[in-house]
């Protein structure tokens, strides 16, 4: 059977995507071999794959993100999204490549699979004439004349003015904002001897052999620019759990008032900036408020909110009439996969482009700040329950997310990549 390197960030909602994947291809007898962050290494080894530890000046290693690299935190938007590709993407490219090469002494992969943030195994399978496959846990990062750079959360445009502007902000995002960054990657390909890239993100996809974004067509922008080597794969969801301990609150689910989860995130997660304007929001309502992910007591909690540091949310959307999220991409998928509307808040990595995507596709409201009021939380929770147009849209989307079966597409696809 084909030998296979896979590889992601050390981050929960890249990790997570790959698990059962790993586990798919290797109850089908594929050996893996995984690189990834140490805090992950359980996790990976749970699915029979051989763990490497990642380039350790990269590497997390458990900590929150923001504290392993301070300056995150006085970034947004397009600043941050370029101090993440700086770092993991091309910083981290020379010493990933030479561990890939310590790999190949015993174990040569017939195939790389990666995310988006792992640039070095897409160079090491072109140098070797390997085919690739870039499994793109975020929004796609495609450049197109539809819709705004990724980044912008300008979603897609139909008017003459509308294409004029985005052809402008692409033309700034590439030669200007991100000139310096486009600089660097061709340096690394000039000594790899690789073609060099003209647009950082687009002839990054391009280069890979198959681009499967994790998403389906009904939530992503339309394009009509879109390469040939991208598929929509639909999300890899998460089993429920069956070992899972219900907490002491679990029957007010079922008590007839709406239920409200709002969801922090795993990377910006200071709960002050949704979860507590949230509670606020709705302390005097009708409704029952899951907080997720919360660590630390909140003093005063109102008695219709409950907070968990972890519930997992397979378990729990059954349950759940809306959700409230900073705008994780995964977190959006396993709402949608239940028909449940969204608020989302996105304001740093990529979540604006996830919330952007949510106001498309008609599914919830993009409340466009990374901390939105007491006041517009209220006002959109109200409006969402009350506008049937939310839950149908988010419906339509359940329907067309279980059309998909993205661990069969993935086999199959391997299988006709390793011929």
């Amino acid at each position: 059977m084909p030998k296979i390197l896979v590889s992601c960030a050390a981050a929960e909602g890249h990790v997570n995507p790959f698990l059962p994947l790993v586990t798919h291809l290797v109850k089908q007898g594929h050996e893996v071999v995984w690189i990834c962050g140490r805090a992950y290494r359980q996790k990976i080894e749970g699915t029979s794959a051989k763990f490497v530890g990642m380039p350790d000046a990269f590497d997390p290693k458990g900590m929150d993100i923001y504290d392993f690299k301070p300056e995150l935190k006085k970034l947004k938007g397009i600043a941050q999204i370029k101090f993440y590709i700086k770092t993991w993407c091309y910083d981290a490219a020379e010493p990933t490549l030479k561990i890939i090469d310590d790999i190949r002494k015993d174990y040569e992969p017939d195939l790389y699979i990666s995310d988006p943030m792992v640039y070095a195994p897409y160079l090491k399978a072109e140098l070797l004439n390997r085919p690739s496959i870039n499994l793109h846990v975020i929004p796609l990062t495609l450049s197109s004349k539809d819709h705004g750079p990724f980044g912008t959360g300008i979603g897609p445009v139909k008017s003459v003015m509308g294409r004029l502007r985005v052809r402008v902000l692409n033309f700034l995002v590439n030669e200007i904002l991100f000139r310096d960054l486009r600089k660097e990657c061709n340096a690394i390909l000039k000594e790899l001897g690789l073609k060099t890239e003209k647009n950082i993100f687009n002839d990054f996809l391009e280069r890979t052999t198959v681009v499967f974004s994790t998403t389906v067509p009904g939530l992503d922008y339309p394009r009509s620019d879109m390469p040939d080597n991208i598929k929509y794969l639909g999300p890899i969801l998460p089993k429920a759990k069956p070992d899972f301990v219900e907490p002491e609150w679990w029957p007010e689910l079922f008590d007839g008032r709406k239920v409200i989860l709002v969801n922090q995130g795993t990377i910006a997660n200071d709960i002050s900036e949704l979860i507590l304007p949230t509670i606020e929001a709705l302390k005097n309502e009708n409704v029952l408020v899951i907080a997720v992910s919360v660590k630390e007591e909140i003093k005063n909690l109102p008695k219709n909110v409950k907070t968990a540091e972890f519930i997992p949310f397979i378990n729990l959307l059954p349950y759940v009439d809306l959700m409230v999220t900073n705008g994780g991409f995964g977190a959006t998928h396993m709402a949608l996969a239940h028909g449940i509307p969204l608020i989302s808040s996105g304001g740093s990595e990529d979540k604006m482009e996830v919330s952007a995507m949510v106001t498309h596709a008609g599914c919830g409201i993009n409340l466009r700040k990374l901390s939105p009021s007491a006041k517009a939380i209220r006002k959109a929770v109200k409006e969402v329950l009350n506008n049937p147009k939310f839950k149908k849209n988010a419906e339509r989307l359940q329907k067309e997310i279980a059309s998909y079966h993205p661990l069969d597409l993935i086999a199959q696809t391997v299988d006709d990549l390793t011929k």
